[in-house]
């Protein structure tokens, strides 16, 4: 068993060392074994974060739109060796040997939205002249052949989300509610729209010429249509944590596909990682994480251990990395 003691004094130096915004939760077998809230929620109105914030996860919605495709695919919904195009129309003109497989595992070759130069400006650009965002992700560069390389793709995740909004007849909101947040109990998850009132979210703040000042919004969020992301609070994240244990919501050979190596990653001066569908895969662990402007999320499991730890920040001049790696020695000892 993972000591506590030793693990609330590596956080307290870690907080002590670089004066953390966010929440953090460690939990092993259903257990908290950590929970704080740091620094503030709203800096201009003096409201300190606590563990029930929610804060936008960018990325780590991947995990959800991943598990809602499982979940749809163990009921004869979708099958994920099917095109694209037979569930939508609209994807009909990606490259024939794409596959659902390919979009979950970023095994496509689509280029990644977030690679367009100027991306905020382009976006800015088409929403003014009335264009839509799906039209413009199919006719993005094939950067190589569907399964034949991998590169990171929230083009193809994006892709997934109207897929699912398609074959189930639901917005994206209310198809990550029915399939996955509501089955799990997570009631503080949602979609998040960034320019809408949502109670109790966390400001995103960033560093500019030394000042902490409002970060802007994700470069896509002027699409409000479209699928997006999540925000979500420790609390909910740990029941989403637990659930990758328990397996409540699929068969166990269906969830094992989430962690299945179906590609290999070499991360820069890394050791290689495999890819699953949503989830980053080493040796001892598998993790997820999330960045935007203002933002920075991280989940991290250690299989063998049952262990988990949620990092959510709300400013993004700082990082996970501390956290993670006072923690993770801890975790794994």
């Amino acid at each position: 068993m993972i000591n506590e003691t030793r693990l609330t004094l590596a956080l307290e130096q870690v907080e002590k060392e670089h004066r953390l915004s966010g929440a953090v939760l460690v939990s092993q077998d259903g257990n908290v074994l950590f929970e704080q809230a740091y620094g503030f929620a709203s800096r201009q109105l003096n409201v300190p974060n606590v563990l029930e914030t929610k804060f936008h996860i960018a990325s780590v919605t991947k995990m959800f739109i991943a598990m809602a495709a499982l979940v749809l695919s163990e009921q004869g919904h979708i099958s994920l060796q099917e095109k694209p195009g037979h569930y939508l129309p609209e994807l009909a003109v990606l490259d024939q040997n794409i596959t659902l497989h390919h979009l979950l595992s970023h095994t496509s070759g689509l280029q990644d939205i977030y690679d367009v130069p100027n991306v905020r400006l382009e976006m800015q650009k088409r929403k003014h002249e009335g264009g839509d965002l799906l039209s413009y992700l199919v006719k993005l560069p094939q950067v190589f052949r569907p399964g034949e390389g991998w590169s990171y793709s929230c083009t193809g995740y994006i892709l997934m989300g109207y897929l699912l909004e398609q074959v189930t007849g639901l917005s994206f909101d209310e198809l990550m509610k029915r399939y996955v947040l509501m089955p799990l109990g997570m009631t503080n998850t949602g979609l998040d729209r960034p320019r809408r009132i949502n109670p109790g979210r966390a400001t995103g703040y960033t560093m500019e010429n030394g000042e902490i000042v409002h970060a802007d919004t994700d470069r896509l969020s002027m699409f409000e249509e479209a699928p997006g992301e999540l925000y979500s609070t420790v609390l909910d994240l740990k029941k989403w944590c637990d659930a990758m244990f328990a397996c409540p919501l699929v068969s166990p050979q269906t969830l094992q596909l989430m962690f299945t190596h179906h590609a290999p990653i070499d991360p820069s001066g890394g050791k290689p990682w495999q890819y699953g569908y949503g989830w980053f895969l080493g040796s001892e662990f598998r993790m997820i994480g999330g960045g935007t402007e203002g933002f920075c999320s991280v989940i991290k499991q250690y299989p063998e251990q049952k262990a988990s730890l949620i990092v959510l920040l709300n400013s993004d001049h700082m990082e996970a990395g501390p956290i993670v790696s006072a923690v993770e020695p801890l975790l794994l000892t």
